[in-house]
C-alpha cells in the first residue's frame, strides 16, 4: 500500500502574513489590452527575519482555475508582492540590495501525489521590477531552517 505524502508544516512564530494573493497572471501590460484576463492566485506567506532579508513563500493552491502558475509569472508576482508589502512587511530600509527579500516558490503535494517542492528564486532588480529569474531547488529542511 502506498502511503500518502504530507506537506511540511510551514507555521512559524516568524509568520507575519498568511493570505491568498491575487494578481493578473499575464502581467499588467497584457491586462491593459485584455482587461478580462482571469485572476491568478497563490498562498502568500511572509516571515520576519532579523538576521537576513524577510522570507516570502508563494505556494500553489492545488485548485482548478488558479490562473497562471507561479513559475510562469514569477517576475510579475515578485514585483507585485514587493509593491504591496515593501513598506511594512518587507522593510525597504533593511540595508539589503533593493530592500529585497528571499523568494521561495512552493508546490505542495498535490492530488496526483506529486512530491512537495521548494525553489529559491533569485532575480535581477532594476529599481522598479524583478527580472531574469533563476531557480535553485531547496530541501524542506533548509526551508524550515530559514523560517524558524
Amino acid at each position: 500500500m502506498k502511503t500518502k505524502r504530507q506537506n511540511i508544516n510551514l507555521n512559524s512564530p516568524s509568520l507575519i502574513v498568511d493570505n491568498t494573493f491575487t494578481w493578473k497572471g499575464q502581467g499588467q501590460e497584457f491586462e491593459r489590452i485584455y482587461p478580462r484576463i482571469w485572476d491568478s492566485k497563490c498562498r502568500l506567506r511572509i516571515y520576519k527575519s532579523y538576521s537576513m532579508p524577510n522570507i516570502v513563500i508563494c505556494s500553489d493552491l492545488d485548485e482548478r482555475d488558479t490562473g497562471t502558475s507561479i513559475t510562469n509569472s514569477v517576475e510579475n508576482l515578485a514585483t507585485l508582492v514587493w509593491q504591496k508589502y515593501s513598506y511594512k512587511q518587507l522593510n525597504p530600509n533593511s540595508g539589503y540590495v533593493g530592500g529585497q527579500f528571499i523568494f521561495i516558490e512552493h508546490y505542495p503535494c498535490d492530488r496526483n501525489d506529486e512530491e512537495e517542492t521548494f525553489a529559491l528564486v533569485q532575480f535581477n532588480w532594476d529599481t522598479e521590477r524583478f527580472q531574469e529569474p533563476r531557480w535553485s531547488p531547496l530541501t524542506p529542511a533548509v526551508v524550515l531552517a530559514l523560517i524558524n
